[in-house]
């Protein structure tokens, strides 16, 4: 019977500690949440809508901000909003969303997007994060677009 050299399988087991141990968030997820962000621009655009069957794409504006402190606490708002447990009910309603770019000081660009229907999920920070009112508030408070609570 052959036997396996027990250096590649400390190998092998060492790497596939790391490759499952690895959750990091993107680079410029990663980028937007750290307390040095220097926020260039951001750019709001919506209300954007699903499209209907035989209609076009629906209402869409959009709106910028160079104003750091603002962008910053949007940015924060954004961050810290709660990742959804494994047991979150949503309703399959559908709704507008909003898109979010955020763009720094060295030209790098996270884009998010924030349903405001169901769980008003927000995508593009990693992991999805849910419940987006604290983020409407900033956006508001910064002078931008954003959903009227409901």
């Amino acid at each position: 019977m052959r036997t396996l050299s027990a250096v590649p399988g400390v190998i092998l087991v060492v790497l596939s500690a790391v490759a499952c141990g690895n959750n990091a968030r993107p680079g410029s997820a990663d980028a937007l949440c750290a307390a040095s962000y220097e926020p260039r621009e951001l750019v709001d655009s919506g209300p954007l809508y699903p499209p209907l069957p035989g209609a076009a794409e629906g209402t869409r504006g959009e709106s910028r901000s160079t104003d750091a402190a603002a962008i910053k606490k949007v940015a924060a708002a954004a961050c810290a909003l709660p990742e959804p447990p494994s047991d979150l009910a949503c309703t399959a309603d559908m709704g507008p969303s909003y898109r979010l770019r955020f763009v720094d000081t060295r030209g790098r660009a996270t884009t998010l997007t924030a349903g405001d229907f169901g769980c008003r999920f927000v995508e593009g920070l990693g992991t999805p994060r849910f419940d987006a009112k604290p983020l409407w508030a900033a956006l508001a408070a910064a002078g931008l677009p954003a959903p009227h609570d409901r």
